[in-house]
């Protein structure tokens, strides 16, 4: 693969040096490696949309929940997670999730999986997703930076690592057409929900803006499979940011969240879905609302 530096890049898409490595930095910018105080760029990467352009695709008008602050707090200083603990959250938001894009799995033989064990009954891949998913759940749980697209292209190849060869977005339009009625191309959504987050979204709290990251990659869909098993790990990646433990989903606060989201993706309403994955956060810490 040819590579170019900033310099060249910015003489070839007309941009500032200075621009590109705020886009670089940004994530925006794909394939861009950084090396010591410059960054490298894949001379075949294409150029980074024009923000003007991403702004008429965001979501305005979304009306974010609200949640129990000191409560979260308190609870953040004084609990103390088991590793048996954290194993019950994994196992027990996969099985909901995992219904969510399709497939299904029994409590038993998930916990045969995770003890090591084959289940004959149980197809290669599941036994792939199953493991790839608490992997991928024990390395952001120490996640401290915020997400870019590279990221989130990063974490679901390690989701389906030895399932689908060469993953990308999707080529296609998001799940759920925008409120104006527009249909929104995949790539051109996700740019936009991680402009959003980064920049409407900073001042919200870190549980709030977790579930507008959770819903609104749900709603664009950008994979082909598991795009609601790489929605939570988003979702898990941002609280723990925020020194919050990741929610404990139940197969029926699943199908309370599919309502919910539905709701936001008609009316920009949040609040159903922010008070829905509280309830299951506080589940984790062992509290109830």
């Amino acid at each position: 693969m040819k590579y170019m530096d900033v310099r060249e890049a910015s003489e070839k898409w007309g941009i500032s040096d200075r621009r590109i490595r705020v886009l670089c930095s940004e994530g925006r910018v794909d394939g861009a490696i950084k090396t010591n105080w410059s960054w490298t760029i894949p001379s075949s990467a294409p150029k980074p949309r024009d923000g003007r352009v991403l702004r008429k695709f965001k979501n305005l008008d979304i009306r974010p929940g609200n949640v129990d602050i000191d409560r979260l707090e308190m609870l953040k200083s004084t609990f103390k997670l088991t590793p048996m603990g954290y194993d019950n959250i994994v196992s027990s938001s996969f099985i909901a999730l995992l219904r969510r894009d399709g497939e299904m799995i029994s409590p038993s033989d998930l916990r045969e999986i995770y003890s090591g064990r084959i289940v004959p009954s149980l197809t290669l891949e599941m036994h792939l997703i199953a493991l790839n998913f608490r992997s991928v759940m024990l390395l952001i749980s120490r996640r401290r930076e915020k997400w870019s697209e590279d990221d989130i292209r990063d974490i679901y190849s390690r989701l389906v690592q030895g399932i689908i060869d060469n993953p990308g977005y999707r080529d296609g339009f998001c799940r759920f057409s925008s409120r104006g009625g527009e249909n929104v191309k995949v790539d051109v959504q996700m740019e936009t929900i991680v402009s959003q987050y980064e920049n409407s979204w900073r001042n919200l709290n870190g549980l709030v803006g977790s579930v507008l990251l959770f819903g609104e990659v749900i709603k664009a869909d950008p994979f082909d499979r598991y795009s609601a098993l790489l929605s939570y790990l988003l979702l898990s990646g941002e609280l723990a940011r925020n020194g919050i433990l990741p929610p404990a989903l139940s197969e029926d606060e699943n199908d309370e969240l599919s309502a919910a989201l539905s709701l936001s993706s008609k009316m920009g309403n949040y609040i159903d879905a922010t008070r829905i994955v509280e309830r299951a956060v506080l589940r984790s810490y062992g509290e109830k609302m």
